[in-house]
């Protein structure tokens, strides 16, 4: 007498294809969205402790070594699109964001997407966003 196989469900295929190939799910991209959300928040809490931790005309260190000069801090990429954003009265779309950002259409999308999943920007018209 031969023994029955045991039947495998469609979703236990596709966990192992999943695991199998190492392909991303969406909880793997909303595990990730929240770090780079939490890394945004502590970059902008460090750059806002920074000016306020600068004192003019510091004495140098007791090593008497030189001190590593620290310019202006730059924007972020989310940063510069939200400026951009909040100069235009009725918003503005991919390809203007693209002109005056000069990131690639991909950066700008992925972007947006995160902007608007937080609240931060909202659609104006079809293609077209306003903060």
């Amino acid at each position: 007498m031969k023994r029955r196989r045991k039947s495998y469900s469609m979703d236990a295929v596709i966990r192992f294809f999943l695991q199998y190939y190492n392909i991303p799910t969406k909880q793997d991209f909303d595990r990730l969205m929240i770090r780079m959300e939490r890394l945004e928040e502590v970059l902008k809490a460090s750059r806002v402790s920074i000016r306020k931790g600068k004192k003019t005309g510091a004495a140098k260190g007791a090593s008497g070594k030189k001190q590593a000069r620290r310019g202006r801090a730059k924007m972020t990429a989310t940063e510069k699109v939200l400026s951009v954003m909040r100069r235009s009265s009725r918003g503005v779309d991919i390809a203007g964001l693209k002109a005056k950002t000069g990131f690639e259409d991909k950066k700008i999308r992925n972007i947006v997407f995160r902007l608007t999943k937080q609240g931060t920007i909202r659609r104006a018209g079809r293609g077209v966003y306003a903060v």
